[in-house]
C-alpha cells in the first residue's frame, strides 16, 4: 500500500464496522479490556502490581485485558478502585455503539 494511501486504526475501523456486523459486535465485546488496558499502562502499573492492587493474581489481570473472560462486578468495581477510577456502567439504545473515547490522563 502506498503511503499516501494508509488509513489510521480509527479510519480502520469505523469503514470495518460499517461494512461488517460482526466485527462490529466482537470489537465493541473487547472495549472493557481495551480501555482497562489502558488505563493500567497509563497508571504505570505491570499486570502484577494491579493485580495486587486489586486482591487477585497477575493471570487474572492478563484473562480480563485479553477479553478472554468477563469479570465480575465485584472485581471491576476493584479494579475501578485500585486504578483510582469509578466504575459506570449504561444501557445504551439498540443499534448504537459505545462511545469510544479515548481515555485522558489524569491532571
Amino acid at each position: 500500500m502506498a503511503a499516501g494511501k494508509r488509513k489510521t486504526v480509527s479510519a480502520y475501523v469505523a469503514e470495518r464496522r460499517a461494512r461488517d456486523a460482526e466485527f462490529a459486535e466482537e470489537f465493541d465485546k473487547l472495549q472493557l479490556a481495551r480501555q482497562m488496558r489502558e488505563l493500567r499502562e497509563m497508571a504505570g502499573l505491570s499486570q502484577a502490581e494491579l493485580a495486587a492492587r486489586v486482591g487477585t493474581q497477575a493471570p487474572g489481570i492478563a484473562r480480563i485485558e485479553s477479553g478472554r473472560f468477563a469479570p465480575r462486578l465485584d472485581v471491576l468495581h476493584r479494579v475501578a478502585a485500585a486504578l483510582g477510577k469509578r466504575l459506570r456502567i449504561q444501557f445504551d439504545a439498540a443499534g448504537t455503539r459505545p462511545s469510544s473515547r479515548r481515555i485522558r490522563p489524569a491532571q
